[in-house]
């Protein structure tokens, strides 16, 4: 049996497409990984870009945050801020023309050397009214900030159109006074002991 040069050719191309197929199969696995990889690598190359231009401005920010400290105001240890913050919110909605029907103050929270605290205030009047208010207070910069705001129309009887009505919440934050801190009475369950170790 003679086997032509042709006949030849194709089993070669057969045998070289099946050889081919076979390698792609066993290597793809390895090809999906190294794409991975290569993700992996284009990520954490961004991330060390990101970190090292935060690094790069951090005597920036650190300025920026040391003045907007200084912005701050500052109240005595132990002494509740939420009454003088009270006072100044009902002084600027008056001078607004605002009305609050109730407000509610959070407890105090710290962050480091900071402190903030939230105040919701249920409120009416007009539009130009509330308008004023939310300029007024964002005028104030970084002292205070509104993190929530409602409005709807208020309805009732002898309620003026377009009045309006709904609820608001201001977060404040402050500094403490540093170096007075509030001294807690040192508890005298120690005395009693020492009174039995007496003949």
């Amino acid at each position: 049996m003679k086997i032509a040069a042709r006949e030849l050719n194709l089993l070669g191309v057969t045998l070289a497409v099946v050889l081919l197929a076979l390698t792609y199969l066993a290597l793809e696995p390895k090809f999906q990984e190294w794409a991975d990889f290569r993700a992996q690598r284009e990520d954490l190359r961004a991330r060390q870009e990101a970190a090292q231009q935060l690094l790069d401005s951090r005597e920036t920010v650190e300025a920026r945050l040391a003045e907007f400290r200084q912005g701050l105001p500052v109240f005595p240890a132990g002494k509740k801020a939420e009454a003088e913050l009270l006072q100044s919110l009902e002084k600027m909605v008056g001078q607004q023309r605002l009305t609050l029907t109730r407000r509610e103050a959070d407890a105090e929270r710290q962050a480091g050397d900071l402190y903030e605290t939230a105040i919701t205030c249920y409120w009416e009047g007009d539009l130009p009214a509330l308008v004023g208010f939310l300029y007024a207070q964002q005028s104030q910069g970084a002292v205070s900030d509104v993190r929530q705001l409602t409005v709807q129309p208020a309805g009732g009887k002898g309620v003026p159109a377009g009045n309006l009505k709904g609820t608001f919440t201001i977060d404040y934050a402050y500094r403490r006074e540093a170096g007075a801190t509030e001294t807690k009475p040192e508890p005298a369950a120690a005395a009693p002991a020492a009174e039995m170790e007496q003949p």
